[in-house]
């Protein structure tokens, strides 16, 4: 029988992960652990070769070491997560195990714990009272035996496509430190693409889950609003992320379903399968998105590169224009903040001397023109804007729709440095995510694309029709097969600046 350190040179051999260079030069077997997926952990658990402990010891080890180049974590909590490992060894012991039994799970900094603070990444909930009772993605995830050890970075208030805080500092990318790991579930795609842990969660009202799996190279779920129990706000919805597709799979079977916390969430619960048949011969309907913002050209050859290997697969792929324009993201803006945002807004405008530059632009850009008249005109967009992909895209029998992620990866991480608008600074007008959450109730799966200039990975949105979530996940399946996978064979981030 092979001894635990004959398990991890096989984990190793079998991912092309040895050896792996970094910016500390050659890292030792326990990387493998960090990077390891989902499937391989639990038949590694259950056969008693490796135990959550050396899961968590692992991704531990490697945070004490690569933290401080990327500071992606708010709070750690080692001791609870160490007694809940040993837990969970003890259930792999006698046969109790859960779905996501020891599997590492890091906390975006919103998703409450009882016990635990949340800080928005601002000074003023800084020295706020810990959380009475967990969030119920937080129920969900410690009913499926998952062990959550550290809290992860997000822009102030969540207003933002790179989290640089007077609460936290800065959050930098482990493919290129110069950059954002997008936002504003910031740190959680940071922490993964890192290996600080094996999944983490996020939550999307603007392209928050979607644009730090397109910045770190991960694969991200939207779910329509109401799968996953999150909040009564129309445009929201909380999800996971992971490095691979199975890995996000196994992650949103566990936290799908109803809750007594949340009035929105629906039932029947929906399974999400780990296999699926092909894609091949599916009509699949794309747009680039330009004119919210012109994708940069390695941005555009990385989405050809995509639509020839699907032609190549025999789908028949067309460009659309789903009529989605720049012009309209203030529109949307100003009344996600009318409708959801409101007293968010109210308390960053009584400590205005507390705030960093950008929620304080968001306040003079907006504030003033908040009401209910702006809600209205988001829900007059939101009802045009619905019939127009319906009468373009899915009743002329697509069955997906493409898009880009983002017009570009090169978000600057240091935005306090910057005197201008975060998205201006960087040559960006606006992420291609709004748009789906605008229209909430269609899933969108974020799928990446591989690396471009500067070390930078991109990513593509996949947009199945309403509450067909499982056509979303097919074509993430299938393009799991078709694209090469990061975080294998010596594609790992270098932790350094990449010129």
């Amino acid at each position: 029988m092979l001894g635990k350190r004959d398990f991890v040179k096989g984990l190793l051999a079998a991912a092309g992960t040895a050896p792996i260079t970094t910016a500390f030069g050659r890292d030792d077997s326990s990387t493998a652990l960090c990077y390891a997926p989902i499937a391989d952990l639990i038949v590694a658990f259950k056969a008693g070769k490796l135990s959550p402990v050396d899961l968590l010891q692992a991704q531990i080890k490697r945070i004490e070491e690569y933290n401080r180049l990327v500071n992606t974590i708010t709070y750690k909590h080692y001791d609870q997560a160490m007694a809940d490992a040993k837990a969970s060894e003890e259930r792999y012991r006698i046969g109790t195990e859960r779905p996501l039994e020891g599997i590492t799970v890091a906390l975006k900094d919103e998703n409450e714990r009882k016990g635990w603070r949340v800080t928005q990444g601002s000074l003023i909930y800084k020295d706020a009272p810990p959380a009475v009772e967990s969030s119920a993605i937080v129920d969900a995830l410690e009913a499926a035996g998952a062990v959550m050890h550290i809290q992860t970075t997000v822009p102030e208030f969540y207003l933002a496509v790179a989290a640089s805080t007077y609460a936290w500092g800065t959050t930098r990318n482990p493919w290129n430190l110069d950059y954002s790991p997008g936002g504003s579930s910031s740190g959680s795609g940071a922490a993964l693409a890192a290996g600080f842990a094996t999944l983490a969660t996020g939550s999307d009202m603007g392209g928050s889950i979607r644009l730090p799996a397109s910045q770190c190279g991960l694969y991200g779920f939207k779910p329509p609003f109401g799968r996953v129990a999150t909040s009564d706000i129309a445009y929201e919805s909380a999800g996971p992320l992971a490095r691979r597709f199975d890995d996000m799979a196994r992650f949103q079977n566990a936290i799908v379903g109803p809750s007594p916390k949340v009035l929105s969430s629906f039932r029947p619960r929906l399974d999400y399968p780990l296999l699926y048949e092909s894609i091949a011969g599916w009509r699949i309907a794309f747009d680039w998105g330009a004119k919210i913002d012109d994708p940069i050209p390695s941005m555009r050859n990385k989405m050809l590169e995509a639509l020839k290997r699907l032609r190549e697969l025999g789908c028949t792929v067309e460009e659309v224009d789903c009529g989605f324009a720049a012009d309209q993201v203030r529109t949307f803006q100003a009344g996600m903040m009318s409708s959801g945002l409101g007293q968010m807004l109210i308390t960053a405008e009584k400590n205005k001397e507390r705030l960093t530059p950008y929620v304080r632009q968001q306040l003079e850009g907006n504030y003033s023109t908040l009401g209910p008249g702006q809600a209205a005109l988001l829900d007059e967009l939101g009802m045009k804007l619905h019939r127009q992909v319906q009468e373009r895209i899915f009743l002329k029998g697509f069955q997906v729709l493409l898009m880009p992620t983002a017009s570009t990866p090169f978000v600057e991480a240091d935005t306090l440095a910057s005197k201008e608008e975060v998205l201006v600074a960087t040559g960006m007008k606006f992420p291609m995510t709004w748009p789906w959450n605008l229209l909430g109730r269609y899933p969108v799966v974020d799928v990446p694309l591989g690396l471009i200039e500067k070390n930078m990975p991109v990513g593509m949105q996949v947009i199945g029709n309403t509450f067909d979530d499982l056509a979303a996940f097919r074509f993430a399946y299938g393009w799991d097969k078709l694209s090469p996978r990061l975080f294998e064979e010596g594609r790992f981030p270098s932790f350094r600046s990449e010129p």
